[in-house]
């Protein structure tokens, strides 16, 4: 009996095993399927992700040799019309007939042209730039300024004729760094795509080698005004900053907490940047742009801030933009700023500001903010002339307004009296009135003495193509 018991036992437990047997086979028949599944699932993902990174690297290559094609041809043109320039200024001073000088001048403004083109195609740091494309902005405006007047057939002063020499030194220096860049370049295989490619400092290989066009190195004739008095002295002294140094970690909470108050941004520090207006270096990423910035580091105030505008048409009038400037200016620390100057240029609006305080514009702390029109946002700042001379004054006006305007003569009429405060050529401050007048042969702008009375600079508005110019 218990024999048998054992037996059974023995033929139960067996019969577990062959089940069990039974049921890893099956589950193993199962899993072969599935396993095949997955193995072509698989390759034929792979296979997929081949074909789009073979398709997306064919057109890469595409973009970038059509790239490379639009930087090649947008460089050497501007280089050919660069040297075209140097010609025509080299020739001017031998020309004796006004047509011979109107159709160099129209020449110059092709070339001029077709410069600033190549400056705004080619990956190049814009801080090393903004001088050379302000220049040839000027030039042009000079071109079309006095064509305009010999036209009318009036004559060029001597100084008027002497500024093209000026140009001409100017021309010549950036002739030179960019011939240096050409030498061996066809030879060596130059890759404009490869070499635009920025480091984290902000430069690259094709700003580098084409020399260093900045202000500090080449001197720019001052030329033609954005607005009165636009143009700071240049100075050793610095009046307008506190002495107090702030942080670069200061200057970075000032941009996220004041320049670009309540929007998301990305704040890199680059560099410090010595002279007489030392500063912390930024560069802020938003969603939409990319701005570079400089704070003073005597007392933390925005001096440069350099944004691009988007493409598209205009939305803000140009009422709009003076007063976005003039608010965004007095919140961010700058004191009693009013709109002096509007000049609008396709969607860009150029704004002039100057303190106003008690009627009288202080015109040597001017800032020049500029307005997108289309993005309707501040995409910068040009702070120089506030740092050097803001200080806090009390002007006189001893001779009465009265007295001033039997100076202007006849033929005219008077759309604005302002009381001022100018910077002459000497470097020299003085009280003046402004008169803003018509007369039978454009727009002048009068400033007399409020001291001694006399007149103690006069400009002239030249219209172009809706362009405004003091000359």
């Amino acid at each position: 009996m218990k024999q048998k018991i054992v037996s059974e036992n023995m033929e139960s437990k067996s019969n577990v095993n062959q089940q069990k047997d039974t049921k890893k086979k099956t589950n193993a028949q199962k899993a072969v399927p599935i396993l095949i599944v997955a193995i072509v699932s698989l390759v034929v993902i792979l296979g997929c992700v081949l074909v789009a990174y073979y398709q997306v690297n064919k057109s890469n290559k595409q973009n970038a040799n059509i790239l490379e094609g639009v930087y090649t041809s947008s460089y050497y043109s501007m280089v050919d019309n660069v040297n075209n320039l140097a010609v025509d200024l080299a020739k001017y001073p031998n020309l004796s007939t006004t047509q011979a000088k109107l159709n160099t001048m129209q020449d110059m403004m092709v070339d001029c042209n077709y410069i600033l083109g190549g400056l705004s195609v080619l990956p190049i740091n814009q801080e090393n730039v903004v001088a050379a494309t302000k220049f040839f902005n000027q030039v042009n405006g000079v071109c079309e300024a006095y064509s305009a007047a010999l036209y009318k057939g009036e004559n060029l002063t001597q100084e008027q004729e002497l500024l093209f020499d000026k140009i001409a030194l100017v021309v010549g220096r950036i002739k030179a760094n960019l011939n240096t860049q050409n030498y061996g370049m066809y030879d060596t295989n130059f890759n404009f795509v490869d070499a635009g490619i920025f480091d984290k400092t902000g430069m690259n290989e094709l700003s580098a080698s084409m020399g260093d066009m900045t202000s500090a190195n080449i001197e720019y004739p001052a030329m033609i005004f954005d607005g009165p008095f636009s143009t700071a002295l240049e100075t050793k002294q610095v009046k307008g900053l506190p002495e107090n140094e702030i942080s670069k970690d200061d200057a970075a909470k000032y941009l996220s907490d004041k320049v670009f108050k309540n929007r998301k941004v990305k704040i890199e520090f680059e560099k410090e940047t010595g002279g007489d207006i030392a500063t912390y270096d930024f560069t802020i990423s938003t969603t939409e742009k990319r701005f570079t910035a400089q704070v003073s580091k005597r007392g933390g105030l925005l001096i440069t801030l350099s944004g691009y505008a988007v493409s598209g048409d205009p939305i803000m009038k140009s009422e709009q933009a003076s007063e976005m400037a003039k608010t965004y200016a007095n919140n961010i620390g700058f004191d009693s700023m009013q709109p002096v100057w509007l000049e609008v240029h396709e969607n860009v609006a150029y704004v002039n500001l100057a303190p106003v305080k008690n009627d009288v514009i202080y015109y040597p702390d001017l800032v020049k903010v500029k307005v997108d029109l289309t993005a309707q946002d501040i995409i910068g700042l040009e702070a120089v002339n506030y740092a050097l001379n803001h200080v806090e004054r009390e002007p006189e006006f001893n001779v009465p307004v009265e007295d001033a305007e039997k100076l202007l003569g006849f033929d005219y009429e008077i759309l604005k009296t302002s009381k001022t405060v100018i910077r002459l050529d000497s470097g020299k401050e003085i009280s003046a009135y402004e008169f803003m007048l018509d007369r039978i042969d454009g727009m002048y702008f009068y400033y007399i003495d409020a001291n001694s009375n006399q007149i103690a600079k006069t400009m002239k508005l030249v219209s172009i193509k809706g362009v405004n110019k003091l000359i």
